[in-house]
């Protein structure tokens, strides 16, 4: 008979295994993690991975949707608080912590293709198209905040920040890639603001 877990070690293990598999994802990629080594790294029997997750593939969707709730949360608490005399800056803040939080959760691995492609080939069909219409609703609830809502800006702003977000597959031989990606969101954040 499986063991039974509280509320509370659920949590904890769940919080583990997606810390643990974004280290993995970050180091090895989703082909190279196996089940093994997510559960030797979060101290779990292999039985208790599957209790929470029917795939590794699983756990890493889990972690992208997860920074995505995160993602939509803070950078909402944070246009809460932005500074009305200094919006370009506050706004190249936000997107740009953001942008670094998702390179160093790994997560960037996903935008070559086929990672998630890996991940998503596990997944019900419904996966790919429930994520995209997360992403643009993300990003429609970020422009009504700023009482814009020409589609074609939406659009063009969205591809702007993906194409951004690409430069992170090539980070390590960007030199001062921190500073360099600052720039291009400013630029990109100028574009949007004028």
């Amino acid at each position: 008979m499986p063991k039974t877990y509280s509320e509370i070690e659920r949590n904890n293990i769940r919080r583990t295994l997606r810390r643990e598999g974004g280290r993995c994802l970050q180091l090895y990629g989703v082909r190279k993690t196996t089940v093994d080594e997510l559960v030797k790294r979060a101290g779990i029997p292999k039985g208790t991975f599957y209790l929470f997750y029917p795939s590794k593939e699983a756990l890493f969707f889990d972690i992208l949707s997860s920074f995505m709730d995160e993602v939509e949360t803070l950078y909402t608490e944070m246009l809460q608080e932005i500074d009305e005399n200094h919006i370009v800056t506050s706004l190249t803040d936000i997107f740009h912590a953001i942008m670094m939080r998702f390179y160093e959760e790994g997560l960037h691995r996903f935008l070559g293709g086929t990672e998630l492609e890996e991940v998503l080939r596990k997944l019900p069909d419904e996966s790919l198209p429930d994520l995209r219409r997360r992403l643009h609703s993300a990003m429609e609830t970020l422009f009504s905040y700023f009482a814009i809502d020409d589609t074609e800006d939406i659009e063009s702003f969205s591809r702007g920040y993906e194409a951004i977000l690409l430069l992170l597959l090539e980070a390590e031989r960007i030199d001062e890639k921190e500073k360099t990606l600052r720039f291009l969101i400013r630029g990109l954040v100028l574009q949007m603001v004028e």
